[in-house]
C-alpha cells in the first residue's frame, strides 16, 4: 500500500500509487485508474494496486461504497495494454501470472462485500468490459463504449462467458463474445450492461446520487444481498479454474500474436488466411513456424520449426 496522505481542506484521504489514484472521502472510496496516455490499460504492477486498493476498501469501516473509474474522458480502461500482453504471453509462465491477477481482481469486486459502481467515462474494453461486468452497477457517459474484445485479438474472453448470459441473455451473449459486437452507450443500457447513461457533465453527479442512495441503506443487508444475488456466479465459476488454464496455454499460441501484433500496426488480423493454412496442412493453431520436427544434418541440433529452411543456430541449409 502506499503512503497515506490527508488534505484537510477537502477531508479526502489518498494513498500514493504509480499507476491509480485511490481517494477516500465521506464514505466512499474511488479507485481511479490512471494511464491517460496509454488509454488507461492494464499493466500488471496496475492491477496488483487494484487488488490492494479493494482490500483496503474491503477492510475499511469508514467505507461503504467503492467507485472504479478511469482518468480523463477518452477511456474507463480498453484492457491490457498490448505491449504488455505480447510481452507477457511470450511463455506460459507469464500468461500464466497475468491470468492469476485477473483473477484477483475481478473476484476481489465480486466478494468485497461492499457495493462497487463503475464510473464507466469512455471506451470499456477487454479487461475493461470485464471490470464493468464484475461491478454491482455501472453509470456511463453518453460517448462511452462496450466491447468485449478477445475475440478479434485471438484471446479467450475467461471472465465475460459465465456473466454475461446472465446478464444480458444468452444470444445476445453469443453475439458479444463470438462476433466481437461492439456496443454504444445506449445499446449497452438497452441490453442491461449500463444501469444509466448520462452526458458526460453530468456523469460525477449522477454517480454521487447511486452513492447517495446506496449509503443510506444498512451495510449489512447490503453484504447479504450482494452474496445471495452472487449465488448464480457462484455456481458457475468453479468452471474458472480448469478454463484458466486453458487459456494459458492458448494465450502463448499464434493466435493472439497475431491479434495483437495486428491491432498495433492499426491493419486487420489475419486470421481468415490462417484458418486457410491450417484446412490445406501448411499451418497449425500451435506453432507459428510449423511443428518442431527438423534437426540440423550438420550441427544436430534438434526440435527446429518444420518451416526453417536454415538453422538457427549454425545457420546450415536444413530444408
Amino acid at each position: 500500500m502506499g503512503a497515506s496522505n490527508y488534505d484537510r481542506k477537502r477531508g479526502i484521504m489518498s494513498q500514493r500509487f504509480e499507476n491509480i489514484i485511490y481517494e477516500k472521502k465521506d464514505l466512499i472510496a474511488t479507485v481511479t485508474i490512471n494511464r491517460p496516455n496509454r488509454f488507461n490499460s492494464f499493466t500488471l504492477p496496475l492491477m496488483k494496486e487494484l487488488v490492494m486498493a479493494l482490500e483496503d476498501a474491503r477492510d475499511d469501516k469508514a467505507v461503504g461504497v467503492v467507485v472504479i473509474t478511469g482518468a480523463e474522458k477518452r477511456a474507463f480502461c480498453p484492457g491490457f495494454d498490448t505491449d504488455v500482453v505480447l510481452d507477457t504471453t511470450s511463455s506460459a509462465e507469464g500468461a500464466a501470472q497475468m491470468y492469476a491477477q485477473s483473477h484477483q481482481l475481478y473476484f476481489g469486486v465480486k466478494w468485497i462485500g461492499k457495493p462497487v459502481i463503475a464510473r464507466v467515462n469512455g471506451i470499456a474494453a477487454g479487461g475493461g468490459a470485464e471490470l464493468v461486468l464484475y461491478c454491482d452497477l455501472s453509470v456511463a457517459a453518453d460517448h462511452a463504449s462496450f466491447q468485449a474484445g478477445e475475440a478479434a485479438v485471438g484471446m479467450v474472453p475467461l471472465y465475460d462467458t459465465q456473466l454475461l448470459p446472465i446478464i444480458v441473455g444468452d444470444k445476445r451473449a453469443r453475439d458479444l463474445l463470438l462476433n466481437d459486437r461492439k456496443l454504444t452507450a445506449q445499446e449497452a443500457l438497452e441490453w442491461g450492461i449500463y444501469n444509466q447513461v448520462v452526458p458526460y457533465d453530468e456523469l460525477d453527479a449522477e454517480v454521487n446520487k447511486l452513492c447517495q442512495s446506496l449509503l443510506n441503506k444498512p451495510p449489512m443487508a447490503l453484504r447479504a444481498t450482494k452474496s445471495q444475488i452472487n449465488v448464480w456466479f457462484d455456481l458457475v465459476s468453479h468452471t474458472m479454474h480448469p478454463g484458466r488454464d486453458y487459456c494459458v496455454f492458448q494465450a502463448a499460441s499464434p493466435e493472439p500474436l497475431e491479434g495483437f501484433t495486428a491491432f498495433q500496426e492499426k491493419r486487420a488480423p489475419r486470421h481468415k488466411e490462417r484458418r486457410q493454412a491450417i484446412a490445406e496442412g501448411k499451418a497449425t493453431s500451435t506453432f507459428l513456424w510449423g511443428p518442431n520436427l527438423k534437426k540440423c544434418p550438420k550441427c544436430g541440433v534438434k526440435n527446429l520449426p518444420d518451416d526453417f529452411v536454415f538453422c538457427g543456430v549454425c545457420g546450415a541449409k536444413v530444408d
